[in-house]
């Protein structure tokens, strides 16, 4: 019964949250493709596909629940409670502090990737919604349900559809499933072979649309001129700082998983206080001054992410922490060293890129907080101070959040109004005030693009001008 309140719970805070949220960026267009209806909403999905993008599945989802917004309330309420759920079968605790640690997750990861991946729709769709999908799918792999083979087949074949990067990684995820199989076994498994033919297919028919193609030859000229090997170089600092940096918590349970490791696999005393000096004091630094800077900018190697002393450390800091893994349980494969490195390829894998922002990073902040969970579930002691402490963060952050989106409502509110009366006095500018720049992603209409579709949105007539004015809000989340 508790588990079922700890659950309930969780859904009916993110639908509060998602019903005072309004929509932003991108949304404002999608909403308009939206609401000419379901086969204007495929029609214009299959459109893309030819002049822009081959994300196909989140394109149709994005174009279908941005107009009906108070369905995607629902369905992304249940797309987070499912994830949160799916990582806990797949961890399968027995303390209750595992169940805290898994919302924190969502609750503590980084406020830009929250508003980039959260409640900004465009960008939730395409990026979240396959994670539950992917969660799923490896949870009964990794339990050998053989009854699910035409849904599965089926499976690999949308998922890779969402975006680029994460059809990389189902392919990736497959191929080492069939290598483990085969190891293990000592013959190929045939349901996982057609899991990875349909995992290719999907993911061929979105990277050689002619929109994926077009699109590339538009932007990042200069980046696409480069060699695999100069693509790769240029990225470093990208992947430094999208997977070390910016991700607080997740470092803390990397922290936390890697000292429970070192105490495990070393017995003699001085090399695993080293060990814990390395493997923590660096990260943990990392993140501290990243928060700080994120109130005040902070000049200081250890948040360069181009600093080569950095990239030497997160390549000694990722090989030790697969030694670790593979001492500690005395096998290649295992449920650890699956999420550990999908966790870092999919960070990998966006190297090819050369579009990063912290919506990328989301699939290898959760892989990496599910491996660092695995690890903490199996050696963390029940201690009623731990669940207290825990307890306390969680509520802190639905305290946050709660008056954060009331703020916003309110804001929404006021600028609607002002909105709909400088329309009935045919004004020839509309002064609104803006948002604080961590909520929803692009929710102050400032480029070129954003304005023509918000004035859209809002019924401004075209040659109305749009002055934002700094916003009022107090200790930055009370408006």
């Amino acid at each position: 019964m508790k588990k079922k309140i700890f659950f309930i719970s969780i859904f009916i805070f993110f639908l509060f949250i998602f019903c005072l949220s309004p929509i932003s960026g991108d949304d404002w267009g999608n909403y308009i493709e939206g609401s000419k209806g379901l086969y204007r909403s495929i029609t214009e999905a299959i459109g893309m596909y030819f002049s822009w993008e081959g994300r196909f599945i989140s394109r149709v989802l994005i174009n279908i629940l941005t107009y009906h917004k108070t369905l995607w309330n629902i369905v992304n309420s249940l797309v987070i409670t499912g994830t949160v759920y799916l990582i806990i079968s797949i961890i399968k605790p027995q303390k209750k502090i595992v169940y805290l640690l898994s919302i924190l997750i969502f609750l503590l990861m980084n406020i830009f990737t929250f508003s980039q991946t959260i409640p900004w729709l465009a960008g939730n769709i395409t990026y979240l919604f396959v994670i539950p999908l992917l969660l799923l799918y490896f949870y009964y792999i990794f339990e050998e349900d053989k009854k699910l083979i035409i849904p599965f087949s089926i499976l690999n074949l949308i998922m890779t559809m969402f975006v680029e990067h994460m059809a990389i990684i189902l392919i990736f995820s497959n191929i080492l499933f069939i290598i483990y199989r085969y190891i293990r076994d000592k013959k190929i498994s045939k349901e996982l072979i057609i899991y990875l033919i349909m995992s290719i297919i999907g993911t061929v028919v979105m990277l050689i649309s002619p929109g994926t193609l077009y699109r590339s030859s538009v932007e990042n000229i200069d980046f696409n001129n480069l060699s695999l090997l100069g693509k790769i170089i240029s990225n470093i600092p990208n992947f430094i700082y999208y997977t070390f940096i910016i991700n607080p918590y997740m470092i803390i349970l990397l922290s936390i998983s890697s000292i429970y490791l070192i105490n495990k696999v070393f017995k003699n005393k001085l090399i695993k206080v080293l060990l814990m000096l390395f493997m923590n004091i660096i990260p943990l630094a990392s993140s501290i001054l990243y928060v700080i800077s994120i109130f005040k900018p902070i000049n200081i190697f250890l948040l360069d992410s181009s600093s080569i002393v950095l990239w030497v450390f997160n390549i000694i800091y990722i090989l030790i922490f697969i030694y670790l893994i593979i001492k500690n349980n005395k096998s290649i494969f295992n449920r650890e060293m699956f999420f550990f490195v999908i966790g870092i390829s999919s960070n990998v894998v966006m190297m090819i890129s050369p579009t990063w922002g912290y919506r990328t990073s989301l699939a290898t902040y959760i892989f990496l907080c599910v491996f660092s969970l695995i690890i903490i579930s199996e050696n963390i002691k029940e201690r009623k101070m731990y669940n207290i402490i825990t307890s306390s963060v969680v509520v802190l952050c639905l305290i946050f959040y709660s008056i954060l989106y009331i703020s916003t409502f309110k804001q929404y509110k006021e600028n609607k109004s002002i909105i709909e009366k400088g329309i009935e006095a045919k004004s020839k500018t509309i002064e609104i005030y803006k948002y604080p720049g961590f909520v929803n992603c692009n929710i102050n209409p400032e480029s070129e693009y954003h304005l023509k579709v918000f004035k859209k949105y809002y019924n401004i007539p075209e040659d109305t001008g749009v002055i934002l004015l700094d916003n009022k809000w107090e200790y930055l989340i009370i408006y």
